[in-house]
């Protein structure tokens, strides 16, 4: 028996090296070039996976390459779409999206619209260009040949990666990089009573006045209307363009993703119902600190802060570009830092420094912003709204000062301030003075209490979303289909999800039941007055039979 034990040996090494690869996966990720933020977080599940032993590519498309670098190991596949006559418009297009370079986001009243008819627009021709180059064109074949068991697809301003899921018949999750959105609860068929689940971009939470469920009600009727019959039909063209026949409507697709993800923590949102497919996995790439990376001069500046005002962070996220911010917005808030020097402030400005930056203010142009507010001594963060950006907040229990400048910065914020966990500044462009209010309010204690509440409530679970996510992708290339995820609503037309022909039918027999109650109720009052009348005109028929048989007798006697 000695002479087997170095083959046994070697046996049991071979299979501890190469069993884990047996139920590794091929797993295929397509995300947008028009907000390269998504991209930051959908790197983290990818490089979980990658841990996990499996194998990940990476598809993306665009008119310049995401500066935002993936982990060692992804096959990343990026199709540039060259320099045109028309590519300068498409640019300016993509440009908007991205928020980058547009005035009109500083502007007072001006609300940037959470899904943009422009973005899918700039993403459509996007998508026709991959498709009409012949280089890009067989890139994509080749993407189509290669086996993935499952697509990790972006679901905004991406047609390309929703065909490439549909052409390839796989299992594919849907990611929504927002909150769940109108569209996206409508396809994935999770209930969305505008009664009291507001619709993104209105500004109101889900404490609703009558006229606020009537303006909730025409946004979301406005939403579904202009994702169903002007996104979804364009869509459709270009799919039936270059792949006639070869797939259904752009909606079944949606309907039939595999599994939903939200970029939401499960309690961040307002209270709403949902399918059990749609997982919220918001704040994946939050972590604990365990030890600072950050600049030196950073760290000596943070820790040099106060023990009671600390410092506060201010942040503009991807979107809200400060070289783009009017003079006034910048003069206001540098001299209101100027005039609190015992609370020190970092500012994320990604241009040259402010003029006569004050000493209580360090400015640059990247900083390690979850380091920042897990530092014990942040004390608030001053945010435009940025999702990411109020998840991270609350996830490090950080009270916020809202700034939005968005229509979906407006909607993150008021999750927060609805939980009194924060406040909101009023304006676009706010005073020296109103900045001081501010920075001054943000100390008052309840502020925090509030948002540790919060904070305790979004990360007092047994996982950390980024397991909870890599799990469920796993979870569908084991288990294939899940169909007891799915509800009986996938095969309803409108009227009968709605119980529409069940009412008509259910009005329709009340109105029977009610004219033929009308005709029996008049035939009853008819009978009655018959039987009243009868006895009268009976009587009275007879007497004057009688009088007139008198009558003639009277005059037979004379």
């Amino acid at each position: 028996m000695a002479f087997l034990l170095p083959w046994l040996a070697l046996a049991s090494s071979f299979l501890f090296l190469f069993t884990p690869l047996s139920d590794s996966a091929n797993v295929l990720f397509s995300s947008t070039s028009l907000h390269p933020v998504n991209r930051f977080i959908q790197r983290e599940l990818a490089s979980e996976l990658l841990r996990r032993n499996h194998s990940v590519t990476w598809f993306e498309y665009g008119l310049s390459p995401n500066q935002i670098s993936l982990p060692k190991g992804i096959d990343e596949i990026f199709l540039q779409v060259e320099n045109s006559p028309k590519t300068a418009a498409l640019r300016n297009k993509a440009g908007n999206v991205q928020l980058i370079s547009n005035d009109q986001l500083w502007r007072e009243g001006f609300w940037q619209p959470v899904e943009k008819p422009g973005g899918w627009l700039a993403s459509l021709e996007l998508c026709e260009r991959v498709l009409e180059q012949p280089e890009h064109r067989k890139a994509f074949q080749t993407l189509l040949e290669k086996p993935f068991a499952v697509v990790v697809v972006d679901d905004l301003y991406n047609p390309c990666g929703l065909l490439l899921a549909g052409l390839k018949r796989a299992l594919f999750v849907y990611w929504s990089m927002t909150g769940l959105r109108t569209e996206s609860a409508w396809a994935n068929q999770s209930p969305s009573p505008p009664s009291y689940i507001p619709v993104p971009g209105t500004g109101l939470t889900d404490d609703l006045s009558f006229w606020e469920r009537t303006y909730n009600l025409l946004a979301h009727l406005r939403q579904l209307y202009i994702h169903q019959h002007i996104i979804l039909r364009r869509v459709d063209k270009l799919f039936q363009k270059h792949f006639p026949g070869k797939l259904p409507d752009s909606f079944t697709l949606e309907r039939n993703a595999s599994i939903n993800f939200v970029n939401n923590p499960p309690i961040f949102d307002f209270a709403r119902p949902y399918m059990p497919r749609v997982n919220f996995v918001g704040g994946l790439h939050c972590k604990n600190q365990t030890k600072w990376t950050m600049d030196r001069k950073l760290l000596q500046f943070v820790n040099a802060s106060s023990d009671q005002k600390g410092f506060i962070l201010i942040s503009g996220g991807f979107s809200a570009q400060w070289s783009d911010a009017p003079a006034e917005v910048i003069e206001n808030l540098v001299g209101a830092i100027r005039e609190l020097p015992d609370i020190r402030f970092v500012w994320q400005f990604d241009g040259p420094a402010p003029r006569d930056t004050p000493k209580n203010l360090f400015a640059a142009e990247w900083l390690p912003q979850q380091e920042l507010l897990a530092h014990p001594k942040c004390r608030a963060h001053l945010s435009h709204g940025g999702v990411n950006s109020v998840i991270e907040s609350v996830w490090h229990g950080v009270p916020v000062i809202g700034w939005p400048l968005s229509a979906n910065g407006r909607d993150n914020l008021l999750r927060v301030t609805a939980r009194q966990a924060g406040l909101m500044l009023d304006k676009k462009r706010p005073s020296k003075q109103e900045f001081i209010s501010a920075f001054h309010r943000i100390y008052i204690k309840h502020y925090k209490e509030e948002m540790l509440i919060f904070q305790d409530m979004v990360i007092d679970v047994p996982y950390t979303e980024l397991n909870h996510s890599a799990f469920w992708v796993e979870f569908i290339v084991r288990h294939q289909e899940v169909p007891h995820a799915r509800s009986g609503a996938d095969d309803l037309n409108i009227f009968q999800y709605f119980l529409i022909d069940v009412i008509l039918f259910l009005v329709g027999l009340s109105l029977l039941v009610l004219y033929l109650f009308i005709l029996l109720l008049k035939l009853f009052f008819r009978l009655i007055i018959f039987l009243i009348k009868w006895p009268f005109s009976a009587g009275w028929g007879a007497n004057k039979e009688k009088k007139g048989t008198k009558h003639a007798m009277a005059k037979k006697r004379d």
